[in-house]
């Protein structure tokens, strides 16, 4: 009953054998190699944009702070939600890679970016000219959200033109995204100017990819890249892992089997009276349920993270606490059921 985080699941068997194909003999380092290059055509072709530049790395905050600090100055101003990963999660990585550059995060009724309040926003930026105000720069969003909802390619395209300003997205979920939308990787990353490629939710073992649209943004991302110790020198290990997820669409399958596993759960969990706090799009379930139902569940052995300003298992029984449940790749409809039969007197 492992429903804490996508990251707790172990690496797909497929994963293990390219890190094992990969081990054998000698490859030129820091990214030289054949597989990283393979891996570089790869993405390419998926995201039909024949002048990105892929990087492997494996620190998803790493790719995030290094790709951002290449998009702004140190007097720039980064918009991103309010729940965004590189504003609560990630201790001002972003800020700090950039030399001082600003976060502004947005609310709005649910975890993603709200259009008119971005557009509203970023026009008061720009009318502040003065050389004291920190102007527009760029936009993060995050896909899956960090409360599992998705944008589609539309809703991207959308917050592009309202903000008019380069787009980067956090994907540490985009298999998961991807799955739930049926989007081309074209459709949903064509308004982008960077991208944090996730594998490592997704069954890979440390696995992620900074993609670059914008060539104009390499030399910078490559300074920034060396400085914050993320040059990888056996990068073939990395590459060998995301070629791996790639093939034959493993990264769809294992994304989707997550997503299945969700709503499976979710539909459990409004069965027995809990409600959904967020549309589960993805492998992510925001759910409440009385704190006695937690208590016992987590009593019989359940993982998984109480949410928000009250997690005390202890206190009036019938007061609903709000939960994050996660399902991985390797989640069963076994798993699904043992959780929901822990919640049951």
């Amino acid at each position: 009953m492992f429903f804490a985080s996508d990251n707790t699941s172990g690496v797909h068997p497929k994963i293990m054998e390219a890190l094992v194909k990969a081990n054998e003999g000698f490859a030129p380092a820091y990214g030289a190699d054949k597989i990283t290059d393979a891996l570089q055509e790869r993405l390419r072709d998926l995201f039909d944009a024949p002048d990105a530049r892929i990087y492997p790395m494996t620190s998803g905050t790493g790719a995030n702070a290094a790709l951002l600090a290449a998009m702004t100055p140190p007097w720039g101003v980064i918009y991103c939600h309010e729940t965004a990963h590189i504003e609560v999660d990630e201790r001002g990585a972003a800020t700090f890679f950039a030399g001082g550059a600003k976060l502004k995060a947005l609310p709005s009724t649910d975890s993603r970016l709200d259009a008119v309040t971005l557009a509203k926003i970023t026009t008061q930026d720009r009318g502040n000219t003065d050389v004291h105000g920190m102007p527009p720069v760029a936009v993060s969003m995050t896909n899956l959200t960090e409360f599992g909802e998705t944008y589609s390619p539309a809703q991207i395209a959308e917050i592009a033109s309202a903000s008019a300003l380069p787009i980067h997205m956090d994907g540490a979920r985009f298999a998961n995204a991807m799955a739930k939308t049926g989007a081309t990787a074209w459709e949903m990353t064509r308004e982008l100017s960077t991208l944090s490629l996730g594998a490592t939710k997704t069954g890979a073992m440390a696995a992620e990819a900074a993609v670059i649209f914008d060539p104009a943004l390499i030399p910078a991302f490559e300074s920034h890249r060396m400085r914050g110790g993320h040059n990888l020198s056996k990068a073939r290990f990395v590459s060998a892992q995301i070629l791996a997820w790639l093939e034959d669409d493993l990264w769809l399958e294992l994304a989707t089997r997550a997503n299945e596993m969700a709503q499976l759960l979710a539909q459990g969990i409004t069965e027995r009276g809990g409600v959904l706090n967020y549309s589960v799009d993805g492998n992510m379930i925001f759910a409440s349920l009385p704190r006695a139902t937690h208590a016992r569940a987590k009593s019989k052995g359940a993982a998984y993270h109480l949410w928000g300003a009250d997690t005390a298992l202890a206190g009036a029984p019938d007061t609903s606490l709000m939960a994050r449940f996660v399902t991985s790749w390797s989640t069963t409809q076994a798993d699904v059921d043992a959780l929901l039969k822990a919640f049951d007197p």
